[in-house]
């Protein structure tokens, strides 16, 4: 019986969950009312206050859950038996992960939003969680243990490569009302390439 409830529990904080980001979407953060979230999940108001307690609370659960998915998508150990381009696309497409549907580039585009609006809130939320380009600093510095790639300062590497994926792919799709996968490829390639002649040695892989 307590496996059911709990079952029942997690279906209807996932409809929850839905219904909010649709309406994240559709309205943005601060137009968006818990009626309007109850209306369009099907639920009532009353328990989505019972399961989340208030909208930044709602609205904070789905920033975790969204950033919790691309961090598992960066957990990308390196390879030795891999080529750097191989890897490096890997770690792109788990920042494009953000934006390659429709739903999550709604998402993104109303996160950026509410997080450009108010710069402390956006401080606030971000602090929680480890910097976006954490595991490929790790991935840095084994490559360059294993001679693949010559970084004399790490960090600043790592946060070069992020800077290029943002900039060139994950943030132009925010002002579009597309994203085609097909005609970003050759900027997905230059920026990888773009990495390997400033950071790699010749003929590591």
């Amino acid at each position: 019986m307590t496996q059911q409830k709990e079952r029942d529990k997690s279906k209807k904080r996932a409809i929850i969950l839905e219904g909010a980001i649709d309406v994240f979407i559709e309205m943005g953060y601060e137009l968006a009312s818990m009626d309007r979230i109850a209306e369009t999940a099907g639920v009532s108001k009353r328990t989505i206050y019972n399961h989340f307690g208030s909208k930044d609370h709602l609205f904070q659960v789905i920033v975790e859950d969204f950033l919790a998915e691309r961090q598992k998508l960066k957990t990308i150990k390196y390879d030795s038996k891999k080529t750097l381009e191989e890897q490096l696309l890997a770690f792109i497409n788990a920042e494009i992960f953000l934006i390659d549907s429709p739903k999550r580039l709604g998402l993104s585009r109303s996160m950026t939003i509410t997080f450009l609006s108010d710069l402390d809130y956006a401080r606030e939320t971000v602090s929680k969680y480890p910097p976006s380009f954490s595991m490929f600093l790790d991935w840095l510095k084994e490559a360059a243990e294993d001679s693949r790639i010559k970084v004399e300062n790490p960090l600043l590497a790592a946060r070069l490569f992020n800077s290029l994926i943002i900039g060139a792919l994950t943030w132009p799709p925010l002002f579009s009302n597309n994203i085609d996968k097909q005609a970003m490829k050759p900027m997905i390639d230059e920026v990888i390439k773009v990495f390997i002649a400033r950071y790699a040695i010749l003929n590591s892989n």
